[in-house]
């Protein structure tokens, strides 16, 4: 994770909610209702964990920080829809 306003924000409220949502017709997926339970600036956990990420990218230059950041998973919710 970036220093953004998305880790702003979980510094001051470690809630937070993330939408996964299947490829397919209709709504399939979980919202996933999370807490922040640590985070890490390791730059060799960042490299380990982001072996997919483009590091060229402009947001994994060595100007921005970066940090890992574990949750725990409080609930699990289906998508609903039609």
């Amino acid at each position: 994770m970036a220093e953004r306003l998305t880790h702003a924000n979980l510094q001051n409220n470690p809630s937070a909610v993330y939408l996964f949502v299947e490829s397919g017709d209709g709504y399939k997926g979980k919202r996933l209702y999370l807490t922040k339970q640590k985070e890490e600036q390791d730059e060799g956990i960042v490299k380990s964990i982001c072996l997919r990420c483009d590091y060229s990218h402009h947001d994994m230059k060595k100007d921005h920080k970066h940090s890992v950041v574990y949750f725990k998973v409080e609930k699990v919710l289906p998508l609903i829809g039609e």
